[in-house]
């Protein structure tokens, strides 16, 4: 083999190379993990192309008018060029900020995680507890997290945003240099950057104009929690004994999305332990478990979460639908 069998030609060629050239090529690549945020080093015998799931963004269980304006925004931004309104200013005003907030378990991660499948891109998902609550090293921290976002060209999520959505005050010039460097990342972000919180109630409102879209994601009704149910009773593999009723009646139950995937995910174990198909009496059993706990702990505040939540302002109490 010459030196010419191993130039830009070749290198550049989309034909499926020869043996020999193969050989002189490296057997692994340098890629980020999202999940663990760190370079690692990845076989090129097993990549293979993203098969994305659009469908999964049918499935949120959402009021369908905030689902089509929500996917409209998605798809636009998806295709960039196109009906783009941009600020006066270059640079400032193109990324697509989109607010999720409610209470636990409705639904906002999951939103986050069905756009980035709609959009053809990787969810890179951040904690306030991955950057910290120290001015400097938030925004180097948040820098870094927007450079590897254009990169890779992915959807940012900042899941629980809290700390840096609240109110500024005079008395706390910490909390003020937070949220006025997260203001600038919000202004010059041209991708897509999803926030989480369950409590708007103390927002500042300069974020007001730097959001396009804020979603609310209420308490669940009973036609949700069924519609929950039965979504992630069908992802299971193997037979399941449970009637149409049964399920009904389950979906009376006051839980939030999670701690039904919770419920079924512990119900599932035992069946599967038990060497049983999973039955209506598994997943009784977990309930009545998970319940116990969750009556415990009401008792011992004198409140539930939700009207906790609004004693501290976090929250607006859930109106009727």
């Amino acid at each position: 083999m010459t030196r010419d069998d191993i130039g830009d030609s070749k290198m550049k060629s989309k034909e499926v190379p020869e043996d020999n050239f193969l050989l002189t090529l490296p057997a692994k690549v340098p890629g980020f993990g999202f999940h663990n945020k760190r370079w690692i080093d990845l076989s090129i015998r097993f990549m293979k192309e993203v098969k994305w799931d659009e469908k999964a963004f049918q499935k949120l269980v959402m009021d369908e008018q905030k689902k089509e304006l929500l996917e409209a925004l998605v798809r636009v931004q998806k295709d960039r060029g196109l009906n783009q309104v941009s600020d006066v200013i270059e640079g400032k005003g193109n990324g697509l900020i989109l607010l999720l907030h409610g209470s636990p378990g409705t639904g906002k991660t999951l939103t986050a995680e069905s756009v980035a499948e709609l959009a053809h891109k990787p969810l890179y998902r951040v904690t306030c507890g991955d950057i910290g609550t120290q001015p400097e090293r938030v925004e180097r921290y948040l820098d870094t997290v927007l450079t590897i976002g254009r990169t890779w060209n992915c959807v940012v999520l900042l899941d629980e945003a809290d700390i840096f959505l609240e109110e500024r005050s005079a008395m706390d010039l910490k909390r003020n240099a937070l949220v006025s460097i997260f203001l600038r990342v919000l202004e010059y972000y041209d991708g897509i950057l999803i926030l989480t919180t369950n409590r708007v109630g103390t927002f500042d409102e300069a974020f007001k104009s730097r959001i396009q879209l804020s979603l609310h994601y209420p308490t669940l009704e009973k036609v949700d929690r069924l519609m929950i149910w039965k979504m992630f009773l069908d992802a299971l593999e193997g037979k399941i004994i449970v009637s149409e009723a049964q399920i009904s009646g389950l979906a009376e139950y006051r839980l939030n999305g999670r701690q039904i995937r919770n419920t079924i995910k512990t119900a599932s174990q035992q069946a599967f332990y038990q060497g049983k198909p999973l039955e209506f009496r598994h997943l009784k059993i977990a309930m009545k478990v998970a319940n116990d706990f969750e009556e415990y702990i009401c008792a011992a505040r004198g409140q539930t979460d939700a009207e906790r939540a609004v004693d501290a302002l976090a929250r607006a109490p859930e109106l009727a639908r």
